[in-house]
Formats: C-alpha cells, structure tokens, sequence
C-alpha cells in the first residue's frame, strides 16, 4: 500500500505504538497520561505545553516539569522509576539516569540502562531482607498493639476502681470532718473547764516560782552565756583537727605504706562510719572566713539570748543541751588529738609525705591555738568567779526541781477531786476532768489525723482522674513507674507522667531532670502522647534547668534505650513501649493516614496528575 494512501489516523496510530519502547521510566499508574491524542501530541503533566509525541523520550527536555524526559537525564527536574520486581518500586530523580552510577534505590538497575556500566539486579536479596525486617516490624507493632490494648482495658476497669474509691473517701471525709468539728467543739470546752479548774489552785507555787526567778535567773543566764563561749572555741578546735585527719585520709601517699599513718586513717575511718556529719561541719567552718564566723557566733548568741533568757525552764534546757554538747566535743577533741599526736610521735620521717608532715605541723599550730583559746575561756571564768556561779546554779535547780515535784503533786490531787459525772450517771463512768481533756485531745488529733489523711487521698484522686492520662488512659495502669538505663557514668531513670532522674553509678548522688509537665506537640499543633516532657530539673551550675524529653517508638515492653545530651542540660531520652504502636481497630481515615506511600525517593505527583481524566479538557 503506497503510503500516501494510509489515512492520517492510521499514521498516528502507528506512530504512537512504534514509540511504546520509549515509555522507559513511566510509572504504571501515569501510563494512561503517556497516549498520544488523536493528533499525536503528548500533553506535559503540568499542562504547560502540547507536543509531539514522538519527542518523548528524546532526551530533549520539551516540558516545564520535565515530565517529556520520564527515561532520561535531559530534564532536572524529572522522575525515573524503577519497578524493582521481587522488592518495592522507587522513583529517583532522572538526573541520577545514566550517570554512571548505581543508584541503590533502583536494585534492578535499570537506571543505567545505556549499558556504559552494568548494575547487577539485586531486589530478589534485597526484597527477601525488605520484607524479613517488614515482617518482624509487623510482628512487633502486633504486640505492641495487642499490649496497649491490654493496658486500656485494664485503665477502663482501674478508672472504675479509682471512681468509686474516690467517691468512697469523698463519703467518709464527710462523716470525719463532721465527727472533728464534734470533737474539736468538746475538746475546747474540756480545756476550758481544766483551765477554770487549775485557775483555782494555790497561787503560792507561782509566787515561790516568780521568787526563785528573782533570785537565780541572772546566775543561770551568766552561765548560759560563758558556755556558748567555751563552745564556740571548742566547736572551731575539733573542726580544725578533723580537718588535719581529713587531709591525712584523703592526701597521704599510700606508697609509703608507713604504719603509724596506716593506724590513723583506720581508726579516724572508723570514727566516720559512726558520725558521716562530722567533716561536712568541718568544711563548713574551713570555708567559712573569720569575720563570717564571728558574725555568726554573735548572731548565734543574740538568738539565744532573746529566747533562752526569759524564764528558768528555758535558760536551764539551754543549759543542759550546751552541757551535754561540751561533754561530746571534748571528748572528740581527745580522741581526734590523740590520733594525730600519735602520728606526730610515730610517723616514718624518712618518707616525704607531704599531707602528714602537713598534718604534723597543723597540729604544732593547732597547741598553740588552744592554749590560748583555753586561756582566754579561764580568764573569763575568772572574771565570773565560775566555781561559786556553778554552785549557785545547781542549788537553783534542786530548788526548782523541789518546786516543780510539789506542784505536780498538787496537780494530781486537783486532778482526782475534779469529778464528773457521765451520761449514764453510775459511778464506772466517772472519769476525772484530766482523764476526760486527755480522751478527748486524743480523739480529736485522730480524727484530724484521718481527716487530713483522706484530704491528701481525695485531693491525690481527683487529680489523677482529671490527668491526661492518654488515649483511653492507657498510661493510668502504669502511672508513676519507673524505668531505668545503666549509662556508664549515670543511671537515668524515668518515672512515667512522674519525674526524671540522674543517678551517679559513683556516689549514688541525685539530679533531677525535671516533673512531668505536658506531653509534646505534633507538626500541626495536636497532642503526641508518645512524647513526654519533664521540665525544672535541678539548676545546671550557670546554665539552665535542667529537662528531659522522652520519645517512645513502639513495642510491647516498656524500657529506655538511650539518653543523650544534644544541648548542655536538656536530655533527650529513646524510649519504647506500646503507647507509639499503631491500635487494631482505628477508623478509616486513620487507617489510610497509615497507608502511605513509602517508597524512596519517590517524587510525589499532583493530586490532578495521578486521576483517571485529562489535564486539559479542552485540547
């Protein structure tokens, strides 16, 4: 058939099927877009120009969004697919085409299909671990799924529990805080009644008192005052000799391995065992200057002054506390200058021992510094006459303690005349007024005892069953659990919807890395109950609070599997558990939400593109 005799359709028509070869790097969803029309144009996807069709695949870039060039490199900004059969198609930028290169996300290696180098097909193995890691990832989401929806059948029947428990404490509180104001109203009228009673009672034990304060309370505050002295300076002497042992303990060379050193390290390490606090009040004084100390030993005695000066019971438990406190620190002062004396004595002098001949020389100047301390204690006691001053004061106290016997006696027989009568009126129920304020002070701090302890329970309620506890409270079962990782360094422990902690694997010392605040936020502004934030930790030294921020992924038990540090202070915590595994069940959308197309590197195509009708109805 001569060819001028075929008609311009059956041209087209041949045309188009002998370019089908050409389709190379179509997406099969986008090859209905690749038909000439009745004309033989292709129309570019964008709808920006109409051309031949032939010129497809030229290697000519004709459209805008290079949608002409699908099996090239001509245009930058094209797609190139790869079908990847036995793995998952991808698209790849058709710049990558040919480039003598291949690109892994094309196993098939069809993206350098100009044979300039050959890529083996490689999507069968990397298909067969594709879909092994797809598989376990299902298995594990499936547990974890199957675990969240554990957890929120067991929050559904926990918030029941926690509901009636709450309404049950609600009810009781009730009857209690009714029960207290009975209590407390009977409780004041009793004491009032005592009060009315002992009122009554012979006023000569309070003259005698008021006489015995005249006459002794002077003597009594003299003495006070020259024992906060003495104190002082002994306070200051076993500060300093503990300060000579800590240097001891914690500088000595222990190379030397001297005896004598060896023998008071042990002995003062043991005395620590016993009294940890002793070199915490020593750190304090050493870093304390001078001028400090002496404000603080004068602030010190004006406190007491002003409290302990105003009555013989007060002054004279002062008394007894600062007695009983010099009994202590001299002892310790002997026992800490023993030690170091007998290291001056005993030490090997051939070592050079920095840290004990120190010790040696502190203790030199520590006897000098005692010897005048001590003089400047006597000359005060001197100057009081402190022997007849201690004299005077314990005659004030067996005349005190002679006063007070005889008041308790007389207080006792008050007590057992003041009768009263119960309700029934027979004699088993006479109590005395005493035995009747003591009944009813103690129903009455019972009862306060109940009724704050319910207060605390309610208020504790209330506030977990108006938390966010998440998506069908699926936290509510595990509110406040711990979960820890061993660092190295730290152990951090995170407490859910709780706190956040840093723990020292070397002196088990303690940060807080902030409470829990508020879950974290996603892209568009919704709540992410899989991100946890916890805010105003401890104060990092010149920096900010410090904060930790966990994110979960999903699986079915809950651990933290890494925590770093990207900004000074702010941590950030890799967390699992099933709060982040998708739930069997949800609604379409949610559904199709999940369904994405996940290919890599695939260039996304406009909405319009990837419908069934033409770009341009009216070509």
């Amino acid at each position: 058939m001569h060819l001028c005799s075929i008609s311009a359709v059956s041209l087209i028509a041949a045309l188009a099927s002998a370019s089908a070869p050409s389709l190379r790097g179509v997406d099969p969803l986008l090859l209905e877009k690749y038909v000439a029309d009745a004309q033989g144009n292709f129309a570019c996807l964008d709808g920006s120009a109409l051309i031949p069709f032939a010129r497809v695949n030229d290697d000519y870039c004709d459209c805008a969004d290079g949608s002409d060039e699908p099996g090239t490199s001509a245009c930058n900004n094209g797609s190139f697919y790869c079908a990847n059969e036995g793995h998952v198609a991808a698209r790849i930028s058709s710049s990558k085409v040919n480039d003598g290169i291949c690109d892994p996300q094309c196993c098939d290696g069809s993206d350098e299909w100009d044979g300039f180098i050959n890529c083996p097909n490689t999507c069968a193995e990397i298909g067969l671990r594709h879909r092994t890691a797809e598989a376990a990832r299902q298995a594990n989401e499936l547990r974890g799924a199957r675990r969240r929806r554990m957890l929120t059948e067991e929050a559904r029947g926990l918030r029941k529990e926690k509901q009636e428990e709450l309404e049950e404490k609600q009810a009781r509180l009730a009857v209690v805080e009714q029960q207290f104001t009975e209590a407390e109203a009977l409780k004041d009228d009793l004491e009032a009644r005592q009060k009315a009673a002992n009122e009554k009672a012979d006023a000569s034990l309070e003259r005698r008192r008021q006489k015995l304060e005249e006459q002794h309370l002077d003597d009594l505050n003299a003495y006070r005052r020259h024992l906060s002295f003495e104190l002082h300076r002994l306070r200051a002497h076993s500060d300093t000799l503990v300060l000579l042992l800590r240097s001891v303990r914690n500088d000595h060379n222990a190379e030397f391995n001297d005896a004598a050193v060896a023998q008071a390290i042990s002995e003062y390490s043991g005395f620590l065992e016993e009294h940890p606090y002793v070199e915490a009040a020593a750190l304090e004084y050493a870093n304390e200057e001078p001028a400090q100390r002496v404000e603080r030993e004068r602030a010190s005695d004006n406190d007491s002054e002003t409290q302990d000066s105003a009555s013989y019971a007060v002054c004279n438990a002062a008394i007894s506390i600062y007695e009983n406190e010099r009994s202590t620190v001299v002892a310790d002062i002997d026992f800490y200058y023993g030690l170091l004396d007998a290291l001056r004595k005993g030490y090997n002098k051939n070592y050079h021992d920095l840290a004990v001949k120190a010790a040696v020389v502190g203790l030199d100047e520590f006897d000098a510094l005692r010897e005048r301390d001590l003089n400047d204690v006597q000359v005060a006691a001197d100057a009081l006459g402190l022997d007849g001053l201690v004299q005077r004061v314990y005659e004030a106290r067996t005349a005190f303690e002679a006063l007070a016997s005889e008041e308790a006696a007389q207080l006792e027989s008050q007590g057992s005349e003041a009768k009263t009568v119960g309700p029934s009126g027979d004699d088993e129920s006479e109590h005395s007024l005493d035995d009747q304020v003591a009944e009813a002070r103690t129903r009455f701090w019972d009862l306060q005892s109940e009724k704050n302890t319910l207060r605390n329970a309610v208020s504790t309620l209330e506030e977990l069953l108006a938390k966010d506890l998440g998506p069908q409270d699926v936290y509510l079962p595990l509110n406040g659990q711990c979960y820890s990782l061993d660092a190295g360094e730290y152990t951090y422990e995170v407490c859910l919807l709780d706190r956040a902690t840093q723990i020292s694997n070397k002196d088990n010392s303690r940060q807080s890395l902030g409470s829990f605040t508020e879950f974290g936020k996603t892209a568009d502004g919704q709540v992410d109950h899989g991100v946890h934030r916890y805010l105003q930790g401890t104060k990092c030294w010149n920096g900010p609070h410090r904060s930790l921020t966990a994110t979960f992924e999903c699986a079915d038990e809950i651990s933290v599997l890494a925590v770093s540090e990207p900004e000074k202070c702010e941590y950030h915590a890799k967390m699992a558990g099933p709060f982040a595994c998708p739930v069997a069940g949800l609604s379409e959308d949610a559904e199709s939400a999940d369904a994405v197309d996940d290919l890599p590197e695939m260039t996304p195509i406009e909405p319009d593109h990837a419908k069934g009708g033409a770009v341009h109805d009216e070509l």
